[in-house]
């Protein structure tokens, strides 16, 4: 896919978001690092780029006007099947006692569900972000983090409703963005020179209804210099959006596998 048509799908108006949530976090964190650095001159910002990829199964419950309508799981297997274009990134930088992070994931799919009396097609680009400030008591690369800050999340989709006569019943567009206060903790624990044990948890509130998220990821040591991690690990992540008369319910688990470049 070329680079002006990932643009056309990922939206302007969804990039300009992303980019002002990205630069209030990033000042924050920014003047935290300030602080610190006329105490550490010698210091230098330790940066983290951690590509990865995601394969969960994923149960979706849709409820219109308080009608309940089960859309079933949609397996690893099959959401590659849905796929059309996705996009995951970590970028972390820090030094002294602070870091900012932010972790990005777009993913545009298209899919049709049949049921027992209605068959539903859905077109979905959802866009996720989570922009934060991290506190290390021990310092940056320490085992211990604390942080809090922002999640974004922006869902453009349209769900289709057919009878299983092929006569249209309705159609739902569902296009809403919603901000939330992030704060979580991550720990790592030294199994040996070469192995760490990666873990992660936060929730999320604010427009959304609540979003949980646990990770855990085996991270193994690879570099001349022994600064690279390759990571292989497991996400559950639970969520659940209101948008007028629709409310979604996302429950998401899976294996998931990275490689965390840091300098």
């Amino acid at each position: 896919m070329s680079r002006g048509l990932l643009i056309r799908d990922f939206g302007l108006h969804q990039i300009r978001k992303i980019v002002r949530l990205l630069a209030i976090v990033m000042a924050v964190g920014g003047s935290g690092l300030l602080s610190t650095a006329s105490a550490q001159e010698s210091e230098t910002i330790q940066w983290s780029i951690t590509p990865y990829i995601w394969a969960p199964t994923t149960s979706i419950d849709l409820t219109v006007r308080d009608n309940n309508l089960p859309t079933g799981e949609i397996s690893a297997n099959d959401l590659l099947d849905t796929l059309d274009a996705a996009f995951m990134v970590q970028v972390e930088g820090g030094k002294g006692n602070w870091s900012a992070f932010g972790d990005l994931t777009y993913l545009k799919t298209s899919d049709a569900t049949q049921r027992t009396l209605v068959t539903i097609d859905v077109d979905s680009k959802q866009v996720y972000l989570d922009a934060a400030v991290a506190y290390w008591p021990a310092g940056v690369g320490s085992p211990l983090s604390l942080f809090g800050g922002l999640r974004y999340s922006g869902f453009d989709e349209t769900y289709g409703f057919t009878g299983n006569n092929g006569t249209p019943i309705t159609e739902i567009p569902s296009g809403d963005d919603y901000y939330d206060a992030l704060f979580g903790v991550r720990y790592h624990f030294d199994l040996s020179q070469r192995w760490q044990l990666l873990t992660h948890g936060d929730f999320s509130f604010g427009d959304s209804e609540g979003t949980y998220l646990l990770r855990a990821n085996f991270g193994y040591v690879v570099g001349k210099r022994q600064q690279n991690r390759i990571l292989l690990g497991y996400q559950y992540k639970s969520a659940e959006y209101r948008d007028g008369d629709l409310t979604k319910d996302f429950t998401m688990h899976g294996p998931m596998a990275g490689f965390d470049f840091r300098f």
